[in-house]
């Protein structure tokens, strides 16, 4: 008999009796095997997790002690893992009581039973909760298993487990900046990691040099806006969301009564196939929670998870049902060649080159309508916000001035500012000479430079800071044009928020909130810089009239210079 066929045996026979003596009898049995089988020996060297579902027992939300069987999310999760190995950590987010802390700690049971010289580490946000992991889970599970399988133990701590003969420590600890330094690891668990009081960046520097071919898994709840949210948005980690319903006992037979809010969010949940029963359970939660916490708690998606407690200035639900349904435009740079001679630098030679890690996305082509006397030009507006005091980004966003649809985003971390503003001028020129209105408030060199290069549609402003009527390029932000531009975004967006259809920009103004002091912007340990370069965009696409008729004789810009794709190939916009 194999492993796998002896679990569901296991499986099996507690579905007919429910009899703890029964399994206690079976788990001697599986572990006499275990230790004495040489095919079951090595299928526990290849994967020593069997031993979960092979041999424990745990004590479930009744008070009751069962057999450890995975539900359906742990089972994903554990799959994930074993799929994925350990090249990269995995940051598990997770609503509460769905077992992931218990899988956890039995994942790295399970090693220190069947590792030689394993080195594990558990760190909780506080002291209470660091033990209370040892406590009532990893000790509980250690408590119920067979002895023949428990090596000798050296330690036997509240902090800590030494099983001497075969060299193999799991301690759990407070999560500080310099926890975990001078250990060589082989598993590390951060648990709750959002709610960590230390700064996770100088953690993880220290951390990342004591995990030698090591799992590492960063497991939490949400909790806003901060550095646990940075690190799920970088990339770097296997992301694994694991929503409540996956958990099957959260059911409910009696459906309870519902607001306006729940529910539209329960229509949600029903077109995405789940159960009424399911529904009416998330509706009963409801009532315990309020709306933030119920998005923390119990969230639908990760942007669900993470939405920020503040006040935000646009709709949230409205945002996030925006978010469910984004797609990926098409992403890369632009290319050019920047000519230099007598009669000055120009910009030449521009086409688009696709890439997935490209910093400029097109969403959408901009639009020409044809007749006998000439063509009808869409007319467009560029928002550009330079990387300043707060910020970190340098971001440009193409709206039309037509339908007041985003068809185009620029987001890059420090890029310099001719770079920049040769991109600026490569949009402007995709979408019909569009009309640039960069900020200057830290940066004024991208609209010197647009300016030498002979873009000629530049917003001009009338500076009022010196109180004249003259004419100055650029946009400045300042306690009198801010407020305007943010609320003429927030009437477009309460009006129709499906205007931008970028993930990033729509998860920068879901952190977008009101602060102590009455001004709007990013939440803590977030970004606005796509928000602004937005609303100015916006601003400056008020004095256009949306349309531009070419005469017949004249010569199109787009026809004479630029081609997306002068290889002949597929069109970008099939």
């Amino acid at each position: 008999m194999t492993i796998e066929r002896a679990i569901e045996k296991r499986r099996s026979r507690w579905k007919e009796s429910e009899d703890i003596r029964q399994d206690d009898r079976f788990i001697d049995r599986f572990a006499y095997f275990a230790l004495t089988d040489p095919d079951w020996r090595e299928a526990l060297r290849r994967d020593p997790y069997l031993l979960i579902e092979g041999v424990m027992q745990v004590v479930d939300k009744e008070g009751k002690v069962v057999p450890f069987f995975l539900n359906a999310a742990q089972r994903r999760v554990l799959d994930v893992i074993r799929r994925e190995g350990i090249d990269r950590p995995f940051f598990l987010l997770k609503g509460r009581q769905q077992g992931m802390t218990t899988l956890l700690t039995a994942m790295q049971l399970c090693l220190c039973l069947t590792r030689r010289n394993f080195a594990g580490l558990t760190m909780a946000d506080n002291t209470d909760n660091a033990e209370t992991i040892f406590l009532d889970k990893a000790k509980s599970l250690l408590s119920r298993l067979p002895a023949s399988l428990v090596p000798h133990l050296k330690y036997n701590s509240r902090k800590e487990l030494t099983f001497d003969r075969l060299g193999s420590t799991w301690r759990v600890a407070t999560a500080t900046s310099d926890a975990g330094r001078s250990r060589t690891l082989h598993f590390v668990h951060y648990s709750e990691v959002a709610f960590f009081k230390c700064d996770l960046v100088k953690l993880r520097r220290a951390m990342g040099q004591t995990v030698k071919k090591g799992l590492v898994v960063y497991e939490t709840t949400a909790n806003g806006f901060n550095q646990a949210k940075e690190l799920w948005d970088s990339g770097t980690c296997v992301n694994i969301f694991v929503p409540w319903w996956e958990t099957p006992e959260y059911v409910l037979e009696k459906t309870p009564p519902m607001d306006a809010w729940i529910g539209e969010r329960v229509k949600r949940l029903l077109e995405r196939g789940l159960s009424q029963s399911q529904c009416n359970w998330y509706a009963a939660k409801y009532r315990q929670l309020d709306k933030d916490g119920l998005r923390q708690e119990y969230p639908l998606s990760p942007e669900d998870a993470f939405v920020s407690s503040g006040e935000c200035m646009f709709d949230k639900d409205a945002l996030i049902d925006c978010l469910s349904r984004a797609k990926e435009g098409i992403r890369g740079r632009f290319v050019y060649t920047l000519r230099r001679d007598r009669e000055g630098d120009r910009i030449e030679d521009i086409r688009f080159e696709q890439d997935e890690d490209g910093i400029v996305t097109l969403h959408r082509p901009p639009q020409v309508w044809e007749d006998e006397g000439g063509k009808t030009l869409e007319q467009f507006a560029i928002g550009g916000d330079t990387s300043g005091e707060g910020s970190d980004y340098y971001t440009a966003k193409v709206v039309s001035a037509l339908t007041r649809e985003t068809v185009a985003t620029m987001r890059v971390r420090l890029i310099d500012d001719d770079l920049y503003a040769a991109q600026l001028y490569c949009l402007g020129k995709t979408y019909h000479d569009a009309l640039i209105a960069v900020e200057i408030n830290f940066c004024p060199t991208p609209v010197k430079l647009l300016a030498k290069w002979g873009y000629d549609n530049l917003y001009a402003r009338g500076d009022e800071d010196e109180g004249t009527t003259i004419k100055r390029l650029g946009f400045r932000t300042t306690s009198v044009t801010r407020p305007v531009i943010l609320s003429r975004l927030k009437r477009l967006f309460r009006d129709d928020p499906s205007l931008d259809p970028d993930p990033e920009t729509l998860r920068e103004m879901l952190s977008f909130v009101r602060t102590a002091e009455g001004r709007w912007e990013a939440a803590f340990g977030a970004h606005d810089d796509l928000v602004m370069a937005l609303a100015i965009a916006h601003h400056a696409a008020e004095g256009l009239d949306g349309k531009r008729e070419e005469r017949a004789d004249g010569v199109d810009w787009i026809d004479e210079h630029f081609d997306l794709n002068p290889q002949g190939e597929t069109d970008l916009w099939d």
